[in-house]
């Protein structure tokens, strides 16, 4: 069991890292910076930023998984919440408003890459999300317990191969759209 002490320093330090994260995206935002050229030299600054941070999100849920593995609850539940607040920011502030650039007129517009890549990796990210979310707000005993699903680890293990391929996704979402 980890002390109050440590679990204090660890909400503290996800608060920090959440914050400083979102921030940094933000900032890019505001300084109007997101169409500057990135840092990889293929996309903007903005896509990136994102790119790094869910490279940073895929790894932080995974290391949770070993966090349960090993028994330490209170750690585990401290690292998925802080990812799945993250996750959330990164889809408002981000990935929501690039939907735009690709628009569906008819279903065959799915047939591109740029365009069915990323509406597939929306639709899994969107799902991944939700159920996030949910073992969340769940795991943290905001849900009413009406509410709580009871195979619960199985939806974790679910949305944690959802964040692995909605990663991957996202991958290939850069690779078309700034790289192909």
């Amino acid at each position: 069991m980890e002390s109050p002490v440590n679990k204090r320093s660890a909400i503290v330090t996800a608060v920090v890292m959440v914050g400083g994260s979102l921030a940094w995206i933000a900032g890019i935002g505001l300084a109007g910076l997101e169409g500057a050229r990135g840092f990889f030299g293929a996309g903007p600054l903005i896509a990136d930023a994102n790119l790094v941070l869910e490279v940073f999100l895929v790894a932080g849920v995974s290391y949770g998984f070993f966090l349960a593995r090993r028994g330490n609850i209170d750690a585990h539940q401290v690292n998925q919440t802080t990812w799945v607040i993250l996750n959330l920011g990164l889809i408002a502030l981000v990935m929501a408003g690039s939907m735009q650039d690709v628009k569906i007129a008819k279903s065959a517009d799915l047939a591109g890459w740029r365009i069915g890549v990323t509406w597939l990796h929306a639709a899994a990210g969107s799902l991944t999300a939700l159920a996030g979310l949910w073992i969340v707000l769940q795991m943290n005993e905001v849900l009413p317990k009406g509410l709580h699903i009871g195979a619960w680890k199985n939806l974790m293990r679910a949305t944690l191969a959802g964040y692995w391929l909605t990663g991957l996704l996202g991958l290939l979402t850069y690779y078309f759209w700034y790289i192909a």
